[in-house]
């Protein structure tokens, strides 16, 4: 059953827009996906104002559920925990597992579908794919309004642009435009969504210290 209904988590929208609707292969480096999941979620936390920033802190500031089951789980994980941390520790702690959380939730809703199948009759290969990739192509459509046609974007539109930008997903989604360009005025659209700036900044730090620890510079994306 395909699904109807709108995209209601950052995570959910970042996840679709960083892999190949036709493939379900990633479009960026997997490690980056996982850090933008984690700030995708925390930001989202941050704009439904149930956490904040605090002394440079992550604090809880509302205990009231969101009724989303992959933001509720990581308010939950904040809340919980009994000595405070910064925003680059949750970015980083709230990416274990967000890739597969999510994935699973997508499928449950009906937006992927899994296949299985094997080579040789041996290799097990499991994909998944956009039922129908119309979420996609909505949320491709939300961001070349704002970054192409200069549109004023919507709250959403921002905050995912932002996400975006920090992973170096910016590349992928506008390949034939001047990249330097495009980074210039995804950053004006991203400034939009100045309430999580904290949030992207600790992105960008995660993903930037995990190229480094490999030995990638950031300027050309290579070892």
């Amino acid at each position: 059953m395909a699904y109807v209904g709108p995209m209601v988590t950052l995570a959910e929208q970042l996840y679709l827009l960083a892999e190949d609707a036709a493939t379900g292969r990633p479009l960026i480096d997997p490690t980056h996906v996982g850090r933008g999941l984690g700030g995708a979620l925390l930001l989202d936390l941050a704009l439904r104002r149930r956490v904040a920033l605090v002394d440079s802190c992550v604090v809880t500031t509302s205990w009231e559920p969101t009724g989303e089951p992959l933001l509720d789980a990581a308010h939950t994980t904040i809340a919980r925990q009994t000595r405070t941390h910064g925003p680059d520790y949750w970015v980083r702690h709230l990416a274990r597992g967000a890739h597969a959380a999510v994935q699973e939730h997508l499928i449950l809703i009906g937006v992927l579908r899994r296949e299985d199948r094997r080579i040789l009759q041996v290799i097990h290969l499991h994909r998944t794919r956009e039922t129908d990739g119309r979420l996609h192509h909505e949320l491709l459509d939300h961001l070349h309004d704002a970054v192409v046609l200069d549109h004023t974007p919507a709250p959403e539109t921002a905050a995912l642009a932002s996400l975006a930008l920090a992973v170096g997903l910016d590349r992928r989604l506008f390949p034939r435009s001047d990249r330097s360009a495009v980074r210039h005025r995804m950053g004006e659209v991203a400034a939009r969504c100045s309430d999580g700036a904290w949030v992207t900044s600790a992105v960008t730090a995660a993903v930037n210290a995990a190229d480094a620890a490999r030995g990638i510079t950031p300027e050309t994306g290579q070892l």
